[in-house]
């Protein structure tokens, strides 16, 4: 593992300390410069950020820009430079590489004085102080993580009253497809691994990372979603669940209203208008030329204080043809996620008739 130390600015007396972990390779440097930038932007006056970066393979020149982006008196930064062998023969797609499996290896990664920390993808937009979110009680859990909206429960069919109205919205129906096998209830929520409050300490004397990468190798047919599959089978019934807030992701905006999806009326309306992090966790991202999310402006914004403050992206060559798979190709690989939850949970209960 090859360690490379950059201290921004001296501590200052009397802030606390928040510890934040993030993992990028260069192709997504640009926006884990607005993750942190944002973060930085609505920091607490009484807190300073010790953030390390799990290198999945950044170029200097991209750590220059991203340091120029970061300026602050109160940010210290450390890379961390992996063993990517040890997640190289793990699933990965067109939009998702190894870099997403980092995060189940914090605890072997991070120096041992590193006890607890706030993982944040590299795709997010930070709008409120994360010193409330590092106050939150972590009460002896694994970690604490906001409940995913596309994915909400084990077995959604079982467990929501009003699945009949939005089944058709929902991303995944049975997101462990072999949850039965594994002896996990029906009706325990799933979570998103986009934003964790991490117990390091505990994830190193249960070794956690490895569980999860065992989870992944074992269950390799039933993996759904990466990483996050693992997350929710070995952190099952060790987890906490935060404010939706958190961590809005992009699927909120496939619910048409809330008595389609699985909130309830008060919490929907917060999530849409005040989200406290918004997750663009989708194919369709802010950067892309064709995408309208609602906080697309804010993401720019966000940019325009960075070192990529003048970047835009370009109207692509032949528009029509880029305009359509643009769109049909996020449906294409969502309607593949749900037959392959599908074709999973059909097999699941095939083994269990036999």
């Amino acid at each position: 593992m090859d360690t490379t130390n950059c201290v921004i600015n001296d501590s200052t007396d009397g802030l606390r300390d928040i510890v934040v972990v993030a993992a990028s390779d260069d192709g997504y440097a640009m926006p884990l410069a607005v993750t942190i930038r944002s973060a930085l932007n609505h920091l607490g006056a009484d807190c300073r950020m010790k953030l390390f970066i799990l290198d999945g393979g950044l170029s200097q020149e991209s750590k220059t820009r991203l340091l120029k982006s970061w300026v602050d008196p109160r940010l210290t930064v450390e890379w961390i430079r992996p063993n990517m062998d040890l997640v190289r023969d793990l699933y990965v797609s067109y939009q998702v590489t190894t870099v997403t499996y980092l995060r189940l290896l914090m605890a072997e990664l991070l120096p041992e004085y590193v006890t607890r920390v706030v993982y944040l993808d590299a795709d997010m937009l930070v709008r409120r102080d994360l010193g409330e979110l590092w106050d939150e009680a972590q009460d002896g859990h694994a970690v604490l993580a906001v409940p995913d909206v596309a994915a909400p429960y084990i077995d959604a069919a079982a467990s929501m009253p009003n699945f009949e109205n939005c089944r058709q919205h929902l991303c995944a129906i049975t997101p462990v497809a072999n949850y039965r096998e594994l002896g996990l209830p029906s009706d325990a929520q799933y979570f998103n691994g986009g934003l964790l409050v991490a117990d390091i300490a505990q994830w190193r004397c249960d070794n956690l990372a490895k569980q999860m990468l065992d989870c992944l190798r074992k269950y390799r047919e039933h993996v759904l979603w990466w990483d996050q599959y693992a997350l929710n089978v070995v952190l099952a019934r060790r987890w906490r669940p935060l404010d939706y807030r958190w961590n809005q992701g992009t699927h909120l905006y496939a619910y048409p209203n809330w008595h389609k999806s699985p909130l309830d009326a008060a919490t929907f309306v917060h999530l849409r208008k005040s989200p406290w992090i918004v997750h663009f966790c989708s194919p369709s991202k802010p950067w892309h030329y064709f995408c309208r999310h609602p906080f697309r402006r804010e993401f720019f914004r966000c940019l325009g204080q960075t070192d990529w403050r003048s970047w835009r992206p370009e109207r692509p060559d032949h528009f029509i043809k880029n305009w359509w798979d643009f769109h049909y190709r996020p449906l294409q690989n969502q309607w593949r996620s749900r037959i392959l939850a599908l074709k999973q949970s059909v097999r699941q209960k095939t083994r269990k008739a036999a």
